[in-house]
């Protein structure tokens, strides 16, 4: 059963592979080939609220309220030593879709992974599922006359919200609908999207004409534990929501055209969290923003990341990380690790005189297991920033020290 009104884009399949990439697809693209930082419209400081309550809340958000604590008060979400039960409700549904249902789940709860007892969260995860759904706005977007919709999620009062960049690209008119009806037009401010690149896959808009809009109480710290409880918002004023977990530690995946950087895996099919959801943790802070699928699964940017990103579009209008200057693959070896396949000039590899053939096993001290990890490691990476970096070459450990140039993505 969907969960989500009609007319979201599918996430894009994995895909295939591809012949050598244009300059502005690399990961070892040079400074030279890089564009000009442009300006961009001012972000107010992202309000980070831990929860609040409408004087007034609407009968959707209170019909949700209502079910979303009975449901977890009475103990139908099992929140256990397997937290893979997902619950998706909407009103004007006779009852609640259990999508999955896991063998010998029990609500034991466990503080050291995260685990929540059902008991203890019911009221509290339910008035934020209603107060934190009052900043997630459907956008509507045409491309090349073609209208599609996605979520976009509000951090800034003067009118800012983050949408998936995927989903965004190419539009010719952006269309943001507040909770209560009411259309504004949006525009682009930056985007954060590279295709088979590390990004956030997140796009900065503007809402014209707004000035109060609803803000999201961003988590400002790293995700660390795994199996934690997870809401996906996907309806303005938490009028839709599915009930999972956050089933893995963040870490760099591809995901469609992009290496989405530490995405955060969850048990939530992509139907019950589509593009642009908000994904609540049990405190009623954001963990992250759904901007990818892996295996039927969303992908989530950790909310941390989505607030740096956000705060560089506002005042630069792009992200710039680090760039080592090197094209590579997962290595085939035990352990993984990423082979050298080519060194790009007067760039910082070629500087430490890094060659075809080596295989990077670390960086700083952490392994380096695929090439997604290594272009996510980048991506968090600043320019001139020094790194020591582990290579095995003919047989034989060398440790490098690079220091990094910069690479601009939107």
């Amino acid at each position: 059963m969907a969960a989500f009104a009609d007319g979201f884009d599918d996430f894009p399949d994995e895909d295939p592979l591809a012949p050598p990439l244009p300059a502005e697809d690399r990961l070892w693209r040079h400074p030279s080939e890089l564009g000009s930082l442009g300006s961009s419209l001012p972000l107010d400081p992202i309000t980070v609220r831990r929860r609040w309550l409408a004087s007034q809340p609407s009968r959707a958000s209170a019909w949700t309220a209502g079910l979303v604590g009975a449901l977890l008060a009475t103990g139908l979400v099992a929140l256990g030593t397997h937290l893979a039960s997902a619950i998706t409700a909407r009103p004007g549904q006779s009852g609640v879709e259990l999508l999955t249902t896991p063998a010998g789940a029990s609500a034991t709860p466990s503080a050291a992974s995260g685990r929540h007892p059902v008991e203890a969260i019911g009221t509290t995860l339910a008035t934020d599922i209603a107060a934190a759904g009052k900043a997630v706005f459907y956008v509507d977007v045409t491309r090349q006359g073609t209208r599609s919709r996605t979520l976009g999620i509000g951090i800034g009062a003067s009118g800012m919200l983050l949408a998936p960049a995927a989903q965004i690209a190419g539009a010719t008119s952006i269309v943001v609908v507040l909770p209560d009806g009411a259309s504004y037009v949006g525009d682009v401010v930056g985007t954060d999207f590279a295709p088979r690149a590390a990004s956030s896959g997140l796009a900065l808009l503007h809402v014209n004409g707004v000035t109060d809009l609803p803000v999201a109480p961003l988590s400002t710290a790293p995700m660390t534990a795994q199996q934690v409880l997870a809401v996906a918002v996907s309806g303005p004023g938490g009028s839709t929501f599915s009930v999972g977990s956050v089933v893995t530690t963040p870490r760099s995946a591809p995901a469609g055209s992009t290496v989405l950087v530490d995405a955060m895996s969850t048990d939530l099919p992509t139907a019950a969290a589509p593009p642009g959801s908000m994904l609540l943790g049990a405190d009623g802070r954001v963990l992250g923003i759904v901007t990818g699928s892996s295996g039927g699964k969303a992908l989530a940017t950790p909310a941390w990341i989505a607030t740096d990103v956000a705060a560089k579009l506002a005042s630069e209008g792009a992200v710039v990380h680090g760039w080592l200057g090197i094209e590579g693959t997962t290595a085939g070896r035990a352990g993984g690790g990423v082979t050298v396949g080519a060194v790009a000039r007067s760039s910082a590899a070629s500087t430490v005189k890094l060659r075809r053939g080596d295989v990077i096993v670390s960086v700083d001290g952490r392994s380096v297991t695929s090439m997604a990890q290594l272009q996510g490691l980048l991506y968090l990476s600043r320019p001139g920033q020094r790194l020591s970096v582990g290579v095995v070459r003919d047989g034989h450990p060398v440790v490098l020290r690079v220091s990094l140039e910069g690479e601009q993505h939107g």
